[in-house]
Formats: C-alpha cells, sequence, structure tokens
C-alpha cells in the first residue's frame, strides 16, 4: 500500500496536531513570561492531546500497512486517557487561583497515569512475538477493557469535581464583586462542556468496541475528528481567552463566610439596622458608581465584617452583592434615560456614567430587572414623553 499523508482524513488530523503543538509552545512561553501555571496546564492537555492523535495520523496516512516492521511500534504510550481529568482538574484550580500550587493530592492525582505509563512501556519493550501473543490474549481480552472502564470513571469524577468548582467560582464572584464580566470565565465554562461532550463521545466508542462489538479502524476515524476539532478550538479559543488575572479563589471560602453567617446571625433589629445603613450609603454616597466596587470595599465603607455585609444582603435583600450594586445602578440608568439631560448620550455612555463597565453586564443587568432590553425602554419613554 502507498503511503499517503495528504488524504483527507490525515490531512485533517495533521493540521489539528500542528496547530495544537504551536500554540501548546506558545503557551508554555507565556506561562514562563508571566510566571502562571494555567497556561503550563494548558499546553500540557494541548500536547497529550496532540500525541493521542499521532497513531492515527499516520495509519490513516498508511504508514502501518507499508511497513510491517511498525507493528514494533505496538503499545507505544501515544496517549494516556488517565491524564486528561487531571490536566484539566489542574488547569481549572490555576485559572481561578493563580496563587495556587501543587497540594500532595494535586500529585496522588497522577498515580493512575503513571500506572498507565509503566504497563505501556513495559510491554511496549518486548519483543515482537511476545506482543503478537500478549496483545491478543491477554491486553484485548482482560487490560483494554479494565482501562476503558476505570479511565472514563476517573475522568468522569474529575469533570464533576470541575464543573462543581465552576459553579462555585461564579457564586463567589456574584457574592465578592459589581463587576464579573473580564473574571467570570464563559471560556473556562465552555472548555468543560468541550470536554464533557469529548468524554461521552469516548465512551461512547471505547464501551462499545470493547464490550459490544469491535469497531473498525475506520469507525475510530470519527472519533480522531471530534478529538482534532476539539484541538482546533481549544488551541486558538484557550490562548486567546485563557488570560490569567489577580484571583484567589477556593471554595474554603464559600464555606467559611457560610460558617461564620450562621454561627454569628445578625439579630432582627440590627439586621435591619444595617439594611438600613446600607441603602443609605448606597443612596447619599452612590458607591455603585465605582465600577469595581467589592464586597470588601462596601464593608470598610460600613465599618463591618464582609461576612455580615454579605449576611445582611443575601438574608436581608434576598439578593446577591452582584445583583444588590446592579440595581442601584440601574435605577440611575432608569432616571437618566427619563431626562432631557441625557438625551444626546448613547445608551453605552450612560451605561458607563452609572457604573457598568461593559456593555454585556449592563444589557443582561437591565434585562434582568427590568424585563426589557435598554432601547425597548428608551423607547416606550420617549413614547411616554
Amino acid at each position: 500500500m502507498q503511503i499517503d499523508f495528504f488524504n483527507p482524513r490525515s490531512i485533517v488530523l495533521f493540521i489539528g496536531i500542528l496547530q495544537g503543538l504551536i500554540f501548546a509552545i506558545l503557551l508554555i512561553i507565556r506561562s514562563f513570561r508571566r510566571k502562571n501555571q494555567s497556561d503550563f496546564w494548558l499546553a500540557a492537555l494541548l500536547i497529550l492531546l496532540c500525541l493521542s492523535t499521532i497513531s492515527d495520523f499516520i495509519g490513516f496516512a498508511g504508514v502501518y500497512d507499508a511497513f510491517r516492521s511498525i507493528k514494533d511500534l505496538t503499545f507505544f504510550p501515544f496517549d494516556n486517557p488517565f491524564a486528561y481529568g487531571v490536566l484539566i482538574y489542574l488547569y481549572v484550580q490555576t485559572l481561578t487561583n493563580n496563587q495556587r500550587r501543587p497540594t500532595r493530592r494535586d500529585r496522588l492525582l497522577f498515580i493512575p497515569a503513571i500506572v498507565f505509563y509503566t504497563y505501556q512501556f513495559w510491554a511496549f519493550a518486548q519483543n515482537i512475538e511476545f506482543k503478537n501473543w500478549y496483545e491478543k490474549a491477554i491486553h484485548i481480552t482482560y487490560i483494554s477493557p479494565l482501562y476503558a472502564v476505570t479511565s472514563i470513571a476517573f475522568n468522569a469524577l474529575l469533570l464533576i469535581l470541575c464543573l462543581k468548582h465552576y459553579r462555585q467560582y461564579r457564586r463567589w464572584l456574584n457574592e465578592n464583586y459589581s463587576d464579573t464580566e473580564k473574571i467570570k470565565f464563559d471560556w473556562l465554562r465552555n472548555f468543560l462542556y468541550v470536554f464533557t461532550a469529548m468524554l461521552i463521545l469516548n465512551a461512547l466508542f471505547n464501551l462499545t468496541n470493547n464490550f459490544v462489538f469491535k469497531l473498525s479502524y475506520m469507525q475510530f476515524f470519527w472519533l480522531s475528528f471530534a478529538n482534532a476539532l476539539a484541538i482546533y478550538y481549544l488551541a486558538i479559543a484557550g490562548y486567546l481567552r485563557s488570560q490569567t488575572i489577580e484571583l484567589t479563589f477556593t471554595p474554603l471560602k464559600i464555606e467559611t463566610v457560610e460558617t461564620e453567617t450562621k454561627k454569628n446571625p445578625l439579630s432582627e433589629v440590627d439586621l435591619e439596622k444595617l439594611k438600613t445603613r446600607l441603602q443609605d450609603m448606597m443612596r447619599n454616597d452612590r458607591l455603585y458608581l465605582e465600577p469595581a466596587l467589592t464586597l470588601t470595599d462596601l464593608s470598610k465603607q460600613i465599618g463591618a465584617n464582609s461576612a455580615v455585609v454579605s449576611y445582611a444582603i443575601n438574608n436581608g435583600f434576598g439578593k446577591n452583592f452582584n445583583d444588590f450594586v446592579n440595581e442601584f445602578r440601574i435605577e440611575e440608568v432608569k432616571q437618566k434615560l427619563s431626562n432631557d439631560a441625557a438625551k444626546n448620550l448613547t445608551l453605552l455612555g450612560i451605561a458607563l456614567d452609572c457604573g457598568f463597565n461593559s456593555k454585556a453586564t449592563f444589557n443582561r443587568a437591565f434585562k434582568k430587572f427590568t424585563g426589557v432590553s435598554p432601547k425597548e425602554f428608551q423607547e416606550d419613554a420617549r413614547i411616554t414623553a
């Protein structure tokens, strides 16, 4: 059989491998320049994805059929199914907390990947006759199904932990920041969705192949194709959107605040007093006009513990900090839209004057608190006038 690296299947995979490796190098360079770990873990993930695609790339190019001696590559660990979840987990953790350093528990997570590499390299080092026998008699019958089930379960567990971490992170943002647009990491949500989809697809192919019926090499191309698409997306979007921000989020912070407020709740009288102080300060001092206002800033202004202020906002107003501040901003916007003095200003200009820091946040908040878009409200105000 003639080797053809330019057939449609191989070229699609090659482009993905090339692009992934280029962006992995760029991420590694950036990780050393900026001293952030998240770029390093994303680069490691891209490299692993690229390595896992190499075997399929040369296979679809006809290399295995043209050179029977290439059988010597049997058991070479191009892929490591136990490493994906760990790299994703560490990326998510370090992107939301750039001060985080690997812990002992983090290192323990690599044990399944190390065991996999040890086994694969042991089998790879054997002679070709032993490989041929061992692959058919032992590996395909016992080891491969075991790897399929355990790797899927292991990665699913880590993905669930990552999704839980991200939900807690978004909740923490809304409890502590009035402007979350640049730090809410929609990219991270999409990143986790991509890998959830990849995990499901991988499970379908591998469980079918191990427990239902054997899939052909050509049928496995579609899994490789999905893998290449994931590399395309992760390489470009990851490099452009995975910008490290000075954040120190840990789930423990949420638990600590909740524990403190449950142990030391405000009395009804004190809660009403603090509510009144908060409202008066926001209205009179117009603190909401500060785009970067945080719960810590507000707590310092009012002279109270941030956990207590958070409790008062959550339980006294039935809102998180983000909604509490943005509602004042929306009221200010509504007043300006009804004021002739602001008729020459753009909607974005009015939003910025009222404390918003981005058009997206403004539009989302306005719709949430009024039920209509800013343009619809403006048009209704003009008709009424």
